[in-house]
């Protein structure tokens, strides 16, 4: 259940990612470098999460495969 948690949210991530990163290049097209370029900050933040929750949920996966195989 814990990794279809995180494979949600990782998911999610990279929606919003995607998202900011069209937002931020219509805001460029339409205002312009000088204007625009702050907007390159929001899919940077949301492609940093969706990396993390990403090595989060490789991380816990490993885990739970090496605790699956000490059981046995």
């Amino acid at each position: 259940m814990t990794e279809r948690v995180h494979l949600i949210a990782e998911r999610l991530w990279a929606v919003i990612a995607v998202v900011a990163l069209g937002v931020a290049i219509y805001d460029l097209a339409t205002r312009g470098w000088a204007g625009g370029k702050i907007s390159l900050i929001f899919p940077a933040i949301a492609g940093t999460w969706y990396l993390t929750r990403r090595a989060l949920r490789k991380k816990i996966e490993a885990s739970a495969r090496s605790s699956e195989s000490q059981d046995t």
